[in-house]
């Protein structure tokens, strides 16, 4: 529920910039969401009222950068995030660098990203067992006909389930393939093998895997306190 909010934040900040999914997919291109790096501060609660805060943050490599920050009324934090974007061309299935469909000035080029810390690499996991299957089915698809980024990260985080339960507060992910209609996906659970995260998150912390057999779909750290 929190990414979805996050993302249609996103979607709608996109748009009234002139570069939202309809005015890329009208120029045959789309949106791909290929990383993440989010913090928990505090979880809202139910009733709560919240802003949402985004901006595009510049280019990097292939990836358009976007910040993200969800706050309360009195401006206090509640999630900050980092969201690394691919502009992949539809009929080629290949990425774009920024620069070439937006110019050198792309939006946001030298903004302060809300993590200090960003960064997306992963840890490998060490003694891996597999939580569960999943297969991906019809109401799990979005517009680009794969499955919803929100629906991967549901699958990643309930496979970082830990007893006894304790809150998120970490969240890097990284998508490394399609998952399409009818594939089946297998989730792994392992502890990292080192953690990048404090060491009250680090001590509960989880690297998860989604698989189509021997293809990886996704990867995540999740952290909880």
């Amino acid at each position: 529920a929190l990414v979805n909010f996050l993302q249609e934040a996103a979607g709608a900040n996109a748009a009234r910039l002139g570069f939202g999914m309809d005015d890329l997919r009208a120029k045959g291109r789309t949106w791909m969401l290929s990383r993440l790096d989010l913090r928990v501060d505090s979880l809202p609660r139910d009733g709560d009222c919240v802003r949402v805060l985004t901006w595009p943050a510049g280019a990097k490599k292939l990836f358009a950068m976007r910040a993200i920050e969800m706050r309360r009324p009195d401006g206090s934090s509640l999630v900050r995030a980092v969201y690394a974007y691919l502009i992949v061309d539809i009929a080629a299935r290949r990425p774009l660098r920024p620069e070439s469909v937006y110019g050198h000035d792309f939006p946001g080029t030298g903004e302060k990203l809300p993590v200090l810390d960003c960064a997306f690499d992963i840890p490998a996991a060490l003694d891996t067992s597999v939580s569960f299957a999943q297969r991906v089915r019809p109401r799990h698809l979005d517009h680009n006909g794969h499955a919803n980024n929100a629906h991967i990260i549901d699958w990643l985080v309930d496979a970082a389930h830990v007893e006894p339960a304790r809150e998120l507060s970490a969240l890097r992910v990284e998508f490394s393939a399609e998952a399409l209609e009818g594939d089946e996906l297998v989730a792994t659970r392992g502890l990292p093998e080192t953690s990048p995260f404090g060491a009250d998150i680090a001590a509960a912390s989880t690297v998860v895997e989604l698989r189509r057999g021997e293809a990886k779909v996704a990867r995540a750290l999740v952290g909880r306190r």
